[in-house]
């Protein structure tokens, strides 16, 4: 049966606790272990059964109990102590408050999924928890930002495996009034909501706020009254990352135009949006609407301004696995979209392809977020180079290092991430500061004061707690690959004296973790040692549509079964938050694998290391710049092969080797003491070396220092007023209507004949503006050694500086110097690039013209 009608009853918390609601409605309690503590105590065995969700625990009460807890005196003393700690958080001065507080218009962050607590399944991997510890650090430092994203009503899957070993797949439905949720509603109490246009009708959401301690998340949810007539669109923010490709684009659409709108309906404008990954590169499209509409300019008008203020962060390393949709699908949900946007199909196809010319190419969400965007970054400074190399198409006329796609690489958020072990471990040797600024290297470079024992000692610890809890686990998931008495056994499961390895992440091919299992023989070896003894354990979801993924995961499983191994190699299935806490703090070592340079960051590393985890890993993603040879182990010296085959062959002995011949014997040596010092040794190195540099307190701070703050300078400079906004649109047509003939004529050297190291010569070129004037362009003298290729290296730029005119011949004259740096063989060119001052960089125009005639006492083909 049915109800006719519902609605929403909430417990009535007695007087003296009543601020466990507030605290139970900001999920600021996620990243401080007194808060976690406070609400185990009101009672531990349904705190794990709500999978640590404090409304839900607070819902499980009856009246009498709320009664009975706010009469436990410890309890109020204790609640008293944490929220004046959650109140003092709440109202301190922040780095934004004190450095930038001129800078305060609202910063809009979208992502598809956001990693917050394992009780809030609205994420599935590193992506999700990425964009989690960035709103959790923008917090810390006090940006005004907003996070964006969808409510998932049965989130991402469970997993469990089935005899065989095969991945299986369930969904659990949501609560969303059992959950730290709080509706928008306008003032008559009715919730808000917002449409987007869709090939079946309109789809309706409405808009939730989750509190990430001083910042909002607004989730939009579909599941909703409006939409009853289609079960189509009431499903859209069923599942994340399920359904098919039609679903995938009707997410997007919410989540980006949607997206907006709900911004725009609850009152918030930003000047700022940081698109992470292409999954919301619809939100650009929409804001730049939204400005046509309230200033009355055309699409292409408006775009000036809304690119002068948009960030897009790039995660996949790979084409193939960059966003892409057909042009059939396109056409169907946007025909109508770029009908409202004043411009044809072709200019809206233009939009998402490399190729404006190819109508082979499909549409890439990548691209959109490229070209509507002013700053883009990787998330690695080897994934920023791959970037550049994936996509210079888009910048023809500039070389690859060139390509306007920077890198911010990923870090941790540390109050996050750390055992509660680790952190007093820290408190008592480095102070309590590390907590506050956990990018001030100052403190961890007190970690040598630690005494050995006790870091040794606290490792113990937590590797002991991730033995109980991996048993505790297998006999709470009763995982049916457990054959009954294996279940009975797993009291013999891992020992907490052995080298543990864990391996943790999505089952993607690319990832590798059939590695370490690639000679079952010889690894059977390593686990089963009488006096060097190995343990592995492993988790990780594999894509529901991803059947090799899946086959992965099931081989290893039949491995470890056909050699007996459940009590050296242990699976935990349906990997979370919680799951990966455990694993990350109580292994010895962390293992990646992937194939270089697939890897585009692969932060969970950057976790385990700040437990006193020794990383092991393929110089890819953020351990190719973290390593330095004593703070980890590298597999490889970073080479790449021409081949798959090639390469897993070479890196699976490669990492054989190195686990028999150096990582194992360096555990277990002892040195006349009950632990190894060479091995706390490389643990202090990776900690100090590692757990500031990789912190999103150093990486928000990044962002809004190198993207933020300059692009909300240059969005409120161009946003004087309309006819600012049309003259640079303009000016940018008229540099493109006239730059296939601007030209550099002549390129005179002076001073290069019997050129030394540290001598000056001087450079004048003479070139063609086609129209242009002087002030449109820069010119610019690239310098430097050449190698045997005839090729630049290690170049250098210096401005020229215009020094005459000929209007006769309508050319310009420009002179600059430069001095002879380097010995050998050097050479010289020089390039014209418009300048404006709205432009952050000259590439944003697409157009670079480049001298080919090359004139004087040094002349160089």
């Amino acid at each position: 049966m049915i109800p006719f009608k519902t609605f929403v009853v909430t417990p009535v918390l007695p007087q003296r606790i009543a601020s466990l609601k507030e605290l139970a409605f900001n999920y600021w309690w996620t990243w401080q272990s007194d808060a976690k503590d406070l609400f185990k105590q009101i009672d531990k065995k349904i705190w794990e059964e709500v999978n640590h969700n404090p409304v839900a625990l607070i819902n499980r009460l009856s009246q009498q109990q709320l009664i009975e807890l706010s009469e436990r005196e410890a309890f109020v003393s204790y609640l008293d102590y944490v929220y004046q700690r959650f109140s003092t958080y709440m109202n301190d001065t922040t780095w934004h408050k004190t450095e930038h507080s001129e800078q305060s218009d609202t910063i809009a962050y979208f992502s598809l999924e956001f990693g917050i607590n394992e009780s809030f399944p609205i994420y599935s991997g590193g992506l999700g928890i990425l964009a989690g510890d960035h709103m959790k650090s923008a917090s810390d430092l006090g940006l005004p930002l907003v996070g964006v994203g969808l409510l998932y009503q049965q989130g991402y899957f469970h997993q469990y495996l089935s005899q065989s070993g095969y991945q299986k797949e369930r969904y659990s439905f949501n609560d969303f009034n059992s959950m730290p949720l709080v509706l928008m509603r306008n003032e008559q109490g009715t919730p808000i909501t917002i449409s987007v246009q869709l090939p079946t009708g309109d789809a309706y959401a409405q808009i939730w706020r989750a509190q990430i301690g001083r910042v909002p998340l607004y989730l939009l949810d579909t599941n909703i009254e409006q939409n009853l007539h289609n079960t189509d669109l009431r499903d859209i923010t069923d599942q994340l990352y399920g359904g098919d490709r039609d679903r995938r684009i009707q997410q997007e659409i919410v989540l980006g135009i949607g997206g907006i709108r709900a911004l725009q309906a609850i009152g918030v404008t930003p000047s700022v949006v940081h698109i992470n990954e292409g999954h919301a590169g619809f939100a650009l499209m929409e804001r730049t609407r939204n400005i046509m509409v309230e200033k009355g300019i055309t699409f292409q008008e408006a775009k000036e301004l809304s690119r002068s203020g948009s960030i897009f962060t790039t995660h996949t390393p790979v084409p193939a696995g960059n966003e892409v949709f057909t042009l059939d699908i396109i056409q169907r949900y946007m025909t109508s979209y770029a009908q409202q946007l004043g411009i044809s199909m072709y200019e809206f196809l233009e939009m998402g392809r490399i190729y404006s010319n190819d109508e082979q190419e499909k549409f890439s969400m990548t691209v959109l977020g490229l070209k509507l965007s002013t700053y883009h970054n990787g998330v690695s400074k080897l994934h920023g180079a791959v970037a550049r190399n994936m996509w210079k198409e888009i910048w023809t006329d500039f070389p690859e290092k060139e390509v306007p796609i920077d890198h911010i690489t990923n870090g941790i958020h540390t109050k996050t991430w750390i055992s509660k072990d680790f952190a007093e471990l820290y408190d008592r040797y480095l102070g309590t500061k590390w907590r506050y600024e956990a990018d001030n290297q100052q403190f961890w470079d007190l970690v040598d004061s630690i005494p050995d024992e006790d870091l040794w000692r606290t490792k113990q610890k937590v590797r002991a707690d991730l033995v109980l809890y991996a048993r505790d686990h297998l006999l709470k998931k009763r995982g049916l690959y457990l054959e009954p008495e294996e279940l009975n056994r797993t009291g013999e499961y891992l020992d907490s004296n052995t080298l543990t390895i864990g391996f943790a992440r999505r089952f993607a091919t690319y990832k590798r973790a059939m590695l370490l299992f690639s000679d079952i023989e010889r690894l059977t070896k390593l686990l089963t040692n009488k006096t060097h003894p190995v343990q592995i354990v492993i988790a990780g979801k594999a894509h529901p549509r991803d059947t090799q993924g899946k086959e992965v995961l099931q081989e290893i499983i039949h491995k470890v079964k056909t050699h007996k191994l459940q009590r050296y190699v242990v699976f935990l299935e349906d990997y979370d938050m919680e799951v990966s806490s455990v694993m990350l703090a109580g292994s010895d070592i962390w293992l990646n694998t992937p194939i270089r340079p697939l890897e585009a960051s692969a932060t969970s590393g950057m976790k385990a290391v700040l437990n006193g985890t020794v990383h092991m890993s393929i110089l890819d993603g953020w351990w190719d710049e973290a390593y330095n040879g004593n703070n980890g182990f590298a597999i490889g010296k970073g080479e790449e092969y021409p081949t798959e085959q090639e390469s897993y062959e070479a890196e699976a002995e490669t990492l054989y080797s190195l686990l028999e011949d150096f990582v194992v014997p360096l555990f277990y040596r002892k040195d006349d003491s009950f632990y190894s010092k060479k091995w706390v040794q490389y643990m202090k190195n990776s900690i100090r070396t590692n757990s500031g540099v990789y912190s999103t307190q150093r990486m928000v701070r990044e962002y809004a220092t190198k993207y933020y703050y300059p692009a909300m300078k240059t969005y409120n400079a161009i946003n004087t007023s309309s006819e600012d906004i049309v003259a640079f649109r303009r000016w940018k047509e008229k540099i493109w209507s006239n730059w296939h003939n601007v030209e550099v004529k002549d390129l005179y050297l002076e001073g290069t004949k019997d050129a030394y190291v540290g001598k000056e010569f001087e450079a004048t070129a003479v070139i063609y503006l086609n129209g242009l004037a002087p002030t449109d362009i820069k010119a610019e003298l690239l310098y430097g050694s050449v190698n045997a290729m005839g090729k630049f290296q290690n170049a250098t730029y210096t401005s020229l500086q215009l020094v005459e005119s000929n209007d006769e011949t309508k050319t310009h004259k420009y002179k600059g110097t430069a001095i002879c740096v380097d010995s050998g063989m050097q050479g010289c060119t020089v390039r014209v690039v418009p300048k404006h001052q709205f432009l952050s960089n000259p590439a944003e125009m697409y157009v670079c013209s480049w001298s080919n005639d090359i004139k004087g006492e040094n002349e160089l083909s």
